[in-house]
């Protein structure tokens, strides 16, 4: 009786949209866009986007079990892994989430970019998305990296404090300078979870609607890539279609990550030791670690401005109408240069060996008290920058 039940679920699926259009009017998502915007390339922000919900909700999961203080953070999350039902699947896929999320943005960056779709009238759409990629990166994913409290969170932090002190009054404020009431990575965790979040949720609401209002740009080669919309006539699509695009590959992609969540667990430390090893950050840092080891510490302030200067001015200096790669070779070689010197110093950093970089000097880890060289450090001698205990809240004892 394969036609009563398709008159079944067809009667179901009617009952459902009418549900929806009388509750939340979901006909005024049908505007129309062109039918090159539900193509895997062209549906990368909106897989981008699922990623940060199911971020979202991950993350909500593990704050009942996470304790920030200094003394207990890396503990719980060594209690979520081994002792919460669930909690190391659920850690693993926060985890890979994140990192699947920033490839996929960088994908969607990088497809925006070839296909110059941050010309005008989408400059701002172009600005509203370069802060998404600051915020998630050096905000978002950076302080999630130092909550954990590990040795890479705890040399983390430690860099945070050296590079917002070039900051002066703004650094202060940053840093340890605003309270002494509470640790600064109890201060990182509720950014991570309250500043953070509002920030992404602002912004993602301003790109939104600018992709609204100025709708999808069209494709870079063809007869309307120097157009900077498209004709009614060639919005052959609407946005539900999108929607429904966007859910299918965010099925399969996500999915994927949470199959290896099952199978590989998310990589944590122990306890961190008092003396700093060198260790490196996670792959969206590792150029900046490369820099750190030319430049010290300023470089890591420096290069990052210099990142978000070359996004800005992107749009000015490619500001004619075409928007086809073949007519646009100086920004695009700009592009490439840039990428070629991200790629190279993250290689270095990933193929160098572990060094301490903000002692005003290179020191490779064997080098280091303790580690290989068999030299242990005397009691007592290490530096004040080496005990670090004014990253704990008063009255804490690590």
């Amino acid at each position: 009786m394969p036609e009563v039940k398709d008159l079944q679920n067809g009667g179901r699926v009617g009952k459902v949209k009418r549900f929806l259009e009388r509750w939340l009017r979901i006909s005024s998502l049908d505007f129309r866009v062109p039918a090159h915007s539900k193509t895997l390339l062209y549906t990368l922000g909106g897989i981008t986007f699922v990623g940060l919900i199911l971020l979202f909700l991950t993350g909500l999961i593990l704050s009942q079990f996470f304790n920030p203080q200094t003394d207990m953070a890396n503990k719980s999350v060594h209690y979520i892994m081994d002792k919460v039902p669930g909690g190391g699947w659920i850690r693993s896929l926060h985890y890979w989430t994140a990192q699947a999320m920033v490839v996929c943005m960088l994908a969607h960056l990088l497809r925006v970019f070839i296909t110059g779709a941050y010309k005008f009238p989408r400059i701002l759409t172009w600005y509203t998305g370069v802060a998404l990629f600051f915020t998630i990166t050096m905000l978002s994913f950076f302080s999630g990296t130092v909550i954990k409290w590990d040795q890479e969170g705890y040399e983390a932090l430690h860099h945070y404090k050296a590079v917002v002190n070039l900051l002066g009054p703004l650094g202060a404020l940053l840093g340890e300078g605003l309270t002494e009431s509470i640790s600064l990575n109890v201060r990182m965790y509720t950014f991570h979870i309250t500043l953070a979040p509002l920030l992404l949720i602002f912004l993602i609401l301003c790109h939104f609607y600018l992709i609204h209002v100025f709708n999808i740009s069209p494709l870079p080669s063809g007869p309307s890539g120097r157009l900077p919309e498209l004709p009614a006539a060639e919005l052959t699509s609407t946005f539900t279609e999108d929607i429904k695009s966007i859910i299918r590959s965010s099925l399969i992609f996500y999915g994927l990550v949470a199959v290896l969540s099952a199978f590989v667990p998310a990589p944590l430390g122990g306890e961190h030791s008092p003396v700093f090893t060198g260790a490196k950050p996670p792959w969206v840092f590792l150029w900046q670690y490369g820099i750190e080891h030319f430049t010290e510490i300023p470089g890591i302030l420096y290069s990052s401005l210099l990142l978000l200067l070359i996004f800005l001015i992107v749009p000015w200096i490619d500001r004619g109408p075409s928007r086809n790669p073949r007519e646009r070779k100086g920004v695009l070689a700009l592009g490439t240069i840039t990428a070629l010197v991200l790629i190279g110093f993250t290689v270095f950093a990933w193929v160098a060996p572990p060094e301490v970089h903000h002692e005003g000097g290179g020191h490779h880890m064997e080098d280091m008290p303790g580690m290989g060289g068999g030299k242990e450090t005397p009691s007592g001698e290490h530096s004040d920058e080496h005990s670090h205990d004014d990253t704990a809240a008063p009255g804490t004892n690590r």
